[in-house]
């Protein structure tokens, strides 16, 4: 039986989540390719609703799209409301290509948020200018820190924090414990190209966050 649950981030505003310390570390880092990463590859980068469902064991029939980065309020630590809204709020103006999208069982009632987002710069410089202001540094500071969006409190975890990649959680807090709503997520630079995954449900989605962010990796880092 599905709950309604309220999105972190805004289900299509952003979309938080966090990969667990079960994650092991990125197999594709920010090595240099060829060449930079073309829109249509950057476009390509998605994985499809059929193959998510799959990964997190439930029907996924409603699919939500934006093509422009939404504007979001995050109360909390400056340097760590990104973890809240990934890839939405320093991301400046030079990007050429933003993707986001978001999957649920139904429209408004669902027990799995699945947001993946790509973001596409003209050069590895803008795109790793980008990730720097997104996640910070210190972003592992940002563990026990608690973040509100809308009505409801997130409590931050960050696992593993690099130059091209970064893991993280966000326990939903109710009358100050976790509620079992978690949200878990991943971001990567690769080359010229930017991108999350994140998904929120009861239970580890690490695994299969683990498995959507390996395969865009994968996608970004083939002979263009």
């Amino acid at each position: 039986m599905f709950a309604v649950r309220r999105q972190p981030e805004g289900a299509g505003v952003v979309g938080p989540s966090a990969t667990s310390g079960a994650s092991g570390p990125s197999t594709a880092s920010a090595t240099s390719t060829v060449a930079p990463i073309s829109p249509d590859t950057a476009n390509s980068l998605i994985v499809p609703k059929s193959d998510v469902s799959e990964l997190v064991g439930s029907t996924l029939d409603y699919e939500g799209k934006a093509s422009n980065p939404s504007s979001a309020t995050v109360d909390g630590k400056e340097s760590c409301r990104a973890l809240m809204v990934p890839l939405t709020i320093d991301i400046g103006d030079k990007w050429t290509t933003y993707r986001n999208v978001w999957y649920q069982e139904t429209k408004d009632s669902f027990s799995h948020l699945i947001t993946q987002r790509v973001l596409l710069y003209p050069s590895r410089d803008d795109a790793t200018a980008t990730y720097a202001k997104e996640f910070a540094a210190d972003s592992r500071t940002c563990s026990g820190e608690d973040l509100k969006i809308d009505a409801a409190t997130w409590r931050a975890s960050v696992r593993d924090a690099s130059e091209d990649h970064t893991r993280w959680v966000l326990d939903e807090i109710v009358d100050g414990n976790p509620s079992g709503w978690r949200c878990m997520a991943e971001a990567r630079a690769i080359d010229n190209v930017l991108f999350m995954a994140m998904i929120c449900q009861r239970g580890n989605a690490a695994p299969a966050v683990k498995a959507i962010v390996d395969r865009m990796a994968a996608g970004a880092t083939k002979p263009k």
